[in-house]
């Protein structure tokens, strides 16, 4: 009796064993595969934006492909920066430039081939309608302050019916703020929608505000406070 018990003990735990690793094995394989998904891209923009890669020496070549629009084209130097990736999809970039020993060029380090996505959503957020539901002051500590400003959203191509809403986040001396958008999530369609946020906690000091409203690609479009907090 004693030797089955501790055989079906042994059993027992080579079974846990061999559950936990598959547990960990799955779950390392998830990770490595969400971290390649977002590594893949040297950069994920909007369909149409453009991408300063600083100054770039005239010598410099570059070639842009995306095979399935058909895109091919050879670019100079800077040229680059002027560019707009206009149709939604996955391009492949070629970067050469005659190496200089006088650090002429001030870009930051260039792989030589590397990819840009350009998502087919596109938002567009007006400052100048900005609204706040109410003055904020130094000092007062906020539970609801409600601030809405209207995003023009351009959908290019078939994609999602709604995707969750970016967030918010502000900036400034002694702040100590968040920001958490009232709709979870965007309808995608070609209309300018009024996104609102509720705002939580206090500004300490006087200082100014700053607001990074970020896309669906988590870059931010910036709207700074003309007047100062006091």
């Amino acid at each position: 009796m004693t030797n089955y018990l501790t055989s079906f003990k042994k059993e027992k735990m080579l079974i846990c064993l061999l559950i936990c690793c598959l547990f960990y094995t799955n779950r390392s394989a998830a990770q490595n595969n969400y971290s390649n998904s977002h590594q893949q891209f040297y950069k994920t923009i909007s369909f149409g934006e453009k991408i300063d890669f600083g100054d770039i020496d005239e010598s410099a070549a570059w070639t842009i492909t995306n095979a399935k629009k058909n895109i091919y084209l050879t670019l100079r130097g800077s040229e680059i920066n002027a560019y707009a990736f206009s149709e939604p999809g996955e391009y492949d970039i070629t970067f050469r430039e005659t190496i200089k020993h006088e650090g002429e060029c001030n870009h930051a380090a260039l792989p030589k081939n590397f990819r840009i996505k350009a998502e087919s959503v596109k938002m567009a957020f007006d400052f100048s309608k900005i609204s706040f539901s109410e003055k904020v002051v130094r000092g007062k500590s906020y539970s609801d302050l409600i601030v809405a400003v209207p995003v023009k959203i351009s959908v290019k191509e078939n994609t999602a019916a709604k995707l969750p809403a970016p967030g918010l986040s502000i900036a400034g001396i002694g702040v100590s703020m968040k920001a958490e958008p009232l709709e979870k999530e965007i309808i995608l369609s070609n209309t300018t929608q009024l996104l609102k946020y509720k705002i939580t906690g206090t500004a300490d000091r006087e200082t100014y505000l700053m607001f990074d409203f970020y896309d669906f690609n988590n870059q931010a479009q910036t709207y700074n406070l003309p007047q100062i907090i006091k």
